[in-house]
């Protein structure tokens, strides 16, 4: 990966963390798609990755709600460490994963950057 995921997304301001898990999570359905149509994985394979995936969709999701509500601070190591123990169970899916993560991040940094040119960022 072109970034080091937990400094990076730290840096991001309150809302472009909130906008990169909003992201992270589309970007981790389409993932999930993609195993689902993969032609060259067995049934189970699949249902093994998709659920996985699902998992880590499911704590991206609450990581919303809580960055929405300001419910209680969640850490990005704890978010690294809650993906990498996913990825560990089952490497095949490290790939999407850390795609998801990379292109996530990079549609909000721009956005960032943009938003900073423009006088609108921090």
């Amino acid at each position: 990966m072109g970034f080091n995921s937990i400094g990076e997304i730290s840096a991001l301001t309150h809302e472009g963390r909130l906008h990169f898990y909003e992201v992270l999570a589309k970007n981790l359905t389409v993932s999930i798609r993609g195993v689902w149509s993969e032609p060259d994985l067995n049934d189970a394979e699949k249902l093994d990755r998709i659920y996985l995936l699902n998992e880590i969709l499911h704590r991206i999701t609450a990581r919303v709600y809580t960055l929405q509500l300001n419910l209680h601070e969640w850490s990005e190591p704890d978010s690294w460490k809650m993906t990498q123990g996913y990825i560990a169970q089952k490497k095949a899916i490290e790939k999407d994963v850390m795609a998801a993560i990379a292109f996530s991040y990079n549609v909000v940094a721009r956005r960032e950057e943009k938003e900073v040119g423009e006088g609108k960022g921090a």
